[in-house]
């Protein structure tokens, strides 16, 4: 069975008040079943080694481990890598170990952001399954890297989750240019999207709200969203819950759609009041994380993680049908027994694994998936089969 990247929930004890957030990716690190040999020599060091007695910010005494301390120190000091090798042959799952979303730099160019990495990759797409590859960004204060938003300006958003913050990046050098939002206004932020007026939105995992920005001055602008009590509104109408927002897109009219991973369903809001106008997609999306327009329908497609499928709707929540995934098939393969020849056919070689990001590429309007479990990056291309427009794997 799938486990989605990482059991946030499970992570709440760790978290205490802004305190040792690190603690947060350290335990999905150790906890992750691919993972957990890797990272075991680490947990022996930490608990072997010499000990010291320190106050914690609450001022209970508590020890600390001398590689602990050490942990802690190296965090501190700042350090940013930008854009320092030039593009290599070899893309690898040394390289996108854990991919979570996708960002169009340009034709045929693109950032992936690897979760465990931390890092940001930028790939140069060479034609069929060759890519060329260079870690654009990494440093301390990039510390698992999810949502990505590029703007007309040249800037790179990127969420990073642990350390509850966006950091505003060049997109050409990768220089580090701001830090948006902190402890107060985000909680394990992933999505992020600009407004067509500009405006940054950002989904945090642990909020039932929105927070959203101004861009270029990293101001706070204010909560957004059905959850969020409004001004004009002290007691708003209950609305449904807004469990472990994954992704924020805007669709072609300027609606916010909002993929919820706990809640498996998508919530649409009003740009401008953040009135709730719909909720869609229970049944349908299990895990729900990626979303995104597609320019030339308008219809929204969101990745279901836990079921190896992208889904397609209308802006509305109609359902449309599966645009990728298990059930996609050219041979009008219909009942239960051919339902079940699909999904064994799946389970033996599919083409997307636990999909996470979504994009569009705006040079094309190809799609771009991301599957987290197994590091690839798949491209789809528009076909008709039958009919019924779907999407067919190009590359």
């Amino acid at each position: 069975t799938n486990s989605h990247p990482p059991s946030k929930n499970e992570l709440l004890p760790w978290r205490s008040g802004g305190s040792r957030r690190w603690s947060t990716k350290l335990f999905f690190l150790l906890t992750s079943p691919g993972l957990r040999t890797s990272y075991m020599p680490l947990l022996a060091l930490l608990l072997l080694a010499p000990a010291q007695v320190v106050l914690d910010p609450s001022g209970i005494a508590m020890p600390m481990f001398d590689a602990e301390r050490r942990f802690h120190e190296n965090v501190a000091r700042s350090r940013w890598s930008a854009n320092t090798m030039e593009y290599v042959d070899g893309v690898s799952s040394s390289v996108l170990r854990h991919p979570y979303t996708i960002a169009h730099a340009a034709a045929s160019e693109l950032f992936v952001a690897s979760f465990t990495l931390n890092h940001v990759v930028r790939l140069r797409w060479i034609d069929g399954k060759r890519a060329q590859y260079k870690v654009f960004v990494k440093g301390r204060d990039l510390d698992g890297p999810v949502g990505m938003a590029l703007d007309h300006a040249g800037s790179l958003f990127i969420a990073s989750f642990t350390n509850d913050v966006v950091l505003r990046v060049n997109a050409s050098d990768g220089a580090l240019l701001d830090r948006i939002g902190d402890e107060e206004s985000l909680d394990c932020p992933e999505g992020l999207a600009l407004s067509p007026d500009g405006r940054l939105f950002v989904a945090s995992f642990l909020l039932p709200h929105l927070s959203v920005f101004d861009p270029q001055s990293g101001a706070f602008l204010g909560r957004f969203g059905a959850l969020a009590p409004q001004p004009a509104q002290p007691a708003p109408r209950p609305a449904p819950s807004l469990a472990g927002a994954e992704d924020v897109a805007f669709d072609s009219e300027g609606a916010v759609h909002v993929s919820a991973y706990y809640s498996s369903a998508v919530y649409k809001f009003d740009a401008q009041s953040g009135a709730l106008l719909a909720v869609y997609g229970q049944g349908l999306v299990s895990g729900p994380v990626g979303i995104a327009c597609d320019p030339s329908s308008g219809d929204m497609f969101v990745s279901s993680y836990r079921d190896d499928k992208v889904l397609r709707f209308t802006p509305g929540g109609a359902f449309v049908g599966v645009a990728a995934g298990a059930d996609v098939s050219p041979d009008g393969e219909a009942g239960a027994a051919q339902a079940e020849l699909r999904a064994r056919r799946q389970r033996r070689g599919a083409t997307i694994r636990s999909p996470s990001g979504l994009s569009f590429d705006p040079h094309d309007g190809t799609l771009w998936v991301a599957s987290y479990a197994t590091g690839a990056v798949t491209r789809f291309n528009s076909s008709a089969w039958g009919g019924g427009r779907t999407w067919r794997v190009t590359d």
